[in-house]
């Protein structure tokens, strides 16, 4: 019965002690011609079926080999897109621009935040102690 396992074992690892599994489930995926790639989702019998998270197919001409490619994350798409600015897309992400005068301090503002640690000089403006 152990000859049986252990000769079931080695058969999984043919090839350089790599095991053969992903050649297994490269049989199982769908070939698409005008990419050149193949598909990463498999498709489903139920016609009202919609994948929860539908993501592209593998990179055109190796672009995966790149160091921006997420290589462990085929969700990811054109996340690393580097011409892509976030200027345009502000109110998209709840977001809004800001001027100087939002970030200064009103009078009363200062008084409420003063500390007697502000009246000490031997801290920083952040309360850590000056190395002299």
């Amino acid at each position: 019965m152990e000859n049986d396992q252990k000769n079931n074992y080695n058969d999984s690892f043919k090839r350089n002690g790599e095991s053969n599994l992903a050649d297994n489930e490269a049989k199982n995926l769908k070939y698409n011609e005008e990419e050149n790639s193949y598909e990463l989702d498999v498709e489903s019998d139920d016609p009202d079926y919609q994948h929860p998270d539908p993501y592209d197919t593998a990179a055109d001409d190796g672009e995966d080999m790149d160091s921006d490619w997420d290589e462990a994350n085929p969700y990811v798409g054109d996340e690393y897109e580097k011409d892509h600015s976030l200027k345009d897309d502000l109110n998209n992400l709840g977001m809004h621009k800001t001027d100087s005068d939002h970030l200064k301090m009103s009078k009363r503002d200062e008084k409420n935040s003063h500390v007697p640690e502000d009246d000490r000089d031997d801290l920083d403006e952040e309360g850590y102690p000056i190395n002299k």
